[in-house]
């Protein structure tokens, strides 16, 4: 009796534990994802900083590489990845989870990255694409 007592209090004491769950994979690669690339939620930017260094980067002609996403109005994801190497820019969007783009990946090449600042916004471009294209990269509004 005293043993089912024991156990008894036991399994109260073990119910009352906080049910912690592993992190997941995916939790994982989410938190991954928010830290190592520049995230744009129509115009609210999380790690900016990281446009910034590969600003300099490019300014010191050295190879860098920024990841950035993009959301749309409706919530989709747009992903790009700027490899700058050799006075280039090599542009890659892919937009295959956007149900109102072309759902593709579309690959851009460009001599230069502009920031252009009008009053408190500031807009990075490409410019010198192939095929005359200019590309907004990013608009960042500063309070």
């Amino acid at each position: 009796m005293k043993n089912l007592l024991t156990l008894g209090i036991l399994l109260l004491l073990a119910g009352c534990q906080e049910n912690v769950q592993p992190e997941t994979i995916e939790q994982t690669e989410v938190e991954t994802v928010r830290n190592d690339r520049v995230i744009d939620y129509n115009g609210e930017i999380e790690n900016l900083e990281l446009l910034h260094q590969f600003l300099k980067d490019t300014e010191d002609n050295k190879q860098s590489l920024l990841e950035l996403t993009r959301y749309t109005i409706e919530g989709a994801p747009i992903y790009w990845r700027v490899e700058y190497q050799e006075g280039q820019y090599n542009i890659e969007v892919d937009n295959r989870e956007d149900n109102f783009g072309s759902q593709n990946i579309e690959n851009y090449q460009c001599g230069e990255l502009n920031e252009d600042v009008t009053g408190s916004l500031t807009d990075y471009n490409f410019k010198s694409c192939e095929g005359g294209y200019e590309i907004n990269l990013l608009s960042v509004t500063s309070d």
